[in-house]
């Protein structure tokens, strides 16, 4: 009988000290995939900016195409527009995406009043 009890105390305190370290394991996890998000969203924003440069460039030579009356360039160019136009809303939507996430990784994260 006592080498039951002595031993289920031992399995209780190795059960708490194993979940311990599994939490502490899944914030260095919360952590790393927080700073995985951050950097996810600089890169986003950076090619932001390339695809808003890209379309105005865009814009311009449409408007200087039409104004030549060069109708197969402007065609073209058009076509270009649009594809970039369709793929700066689909990196907004990805940027939405991934900025909801870390709220949610930061709301889990510091939930129980851990801000490390």
């Amino acid at each position: 009988m006592r080498i039951t009890k002595f031993s289920i105390w031992i399995l209780a305190l190795g059960a708490l000290a194993f979940s311990g370290a599994a939490q502490a394991q899944n914030r260095y996890d919360d952590r790393r995939d927080l700073r995985g998000d951050y950097r996810d969203v600089q890169r986003d924003y950076a090619q932001l900016d390339r695809l808003r440069a890209d379309i105005a460039r865009d814009r311009y030579q449409l408007d200087q195409a039409r104004r030549y009356g060069d109708r197969y360039t402007a065609r073209r160019i058009e076509h270009d527009l649009h594809r970039d136009e369709r793929a700066l809303h689909a990196l907004e939507h990805d940027i939405r995406h991934d900025r909801h996430d870390i709220r949610r990784d930061e709301r889990d994260l510091y939930r129980d009043g851990y801000y490390r």
